[in-house]
């Protein structure tokens, strides 16, 4: 694994913990850090040994969104050609992201705004310490959320609670984003790492290909109608069962259920002639 600039990496056998690394900033957006993600996240496609992946903050904020200096060039210097290349740039660095056969946790641990927030929603789950704080302001600015923070919002917890967010542009406490749905889990500051770690554990011991292919359905068919839907899930249902990873845990069960008939004749056997 190549290293990065703007990114901590901890790598521990089949989990990597991707760290941003931008504390002076509060870990805010830069282009550097977007080309970063987007590099780490071509070299992971590839990996053979992870298998979850952790993204969380260097320090007390999780990202305070885009760095002001990204909109001080986007008014002095950029194009209108110039913006509409790097906006799709840096969308494509998201669908990355969400588009991981890793699954993705992403460990918040303080401030989430704007572009932290677009983010957060490319991963597949959220854990949240209950002093987060999460909002897309970007509208007080006179812009919007253009990362792909107003579709994944939208999807995730519906077009009422995604205005409220966005529209009025006001932040949300940790356990109001839970209740919306917007996260998957909130608990104590010092207990929150420890409770991602534990997720990833869990996932890592999980047939990597069934997961995979199990979190490729659900972003491909959530809006995808019935027929389409079930024709990618029998696609993929052939492909696993022809894989060694079904093939062990059927023969695994077989082989336990076989035992527990044997232990139960053997005991049978035992209670007759005694």
């Amino acid at each position: 694994m190549n290293s990065y600039k703007n990114l901590k990496l901890a790598s521990d056998q089949t989990i990597l913990t991707v760290s941003l690394n931008r504390p002076q900033t509060l870990n805010a957006f830069a282009p550097e850090l977007f080309d970063d993600l987007s590099a780490l996240c071509d070299e992971l496609v590839e990996s053979q040994e992870t298998r979850v992946v952790i993204f969380t903050g260097v320090g007390k904020s999780f990202s305070s969104g885009l760095d002001l200096n990204v909109f001080a060039q986007a008014m002095t210097q950029w194009t209108q050609d110039d913006l509409r290349v790097i906006i799709r740039r840096w969308q494509e660095t998201f669908n990355k992201i969400e588009a991981l056969p890793q699954v993705t946790i992403a460990a918040v641990n303080g401030v989430c705004l704007g572009a932290g927030v677009e983010m957060i929603l490319a991963c597949d789950f959220r854990i949240c310490s209950s002093r987060a704080t999460l909002g897309l302001p970007e509208v007080k600015f006179g812009i919007l959320p253009d990362l792909g923070g107003i579709t994944r919002l939208t999807r995730l917890v519906g077009p009422a609670w995604a205005k409220e967010i966005i529209l009025r542009g006001r932040n949300v406490s940790a356990l109001e984003a839970l209740r919306i749905g917007l996260l998957n889990r909130v608990a104590d500051p010092g207990d929150m790492p420890g409770i991602a770690r534990n997720w990833a554990q869990q996932f890592s011991k999980l047939p990597f290909k069934a997961l995979a292919n199990a979190k490729k359905l659900i972003n491909a068919t959530y809006d995808t109608q019935l027929p389409q839907a079930l024709k990618a899930a029998e696609y993929a249902q052939m492909n696993l069962i022809a894989s060694d990873d079904f093939r062990n845990a059927i023969t695994a069960m077989m082989q336990q259920q076989k035992n527990h008939q044997e232990s139960m004749e053997t005991t049978e056997i035992e209670q007759q002639t005694a």
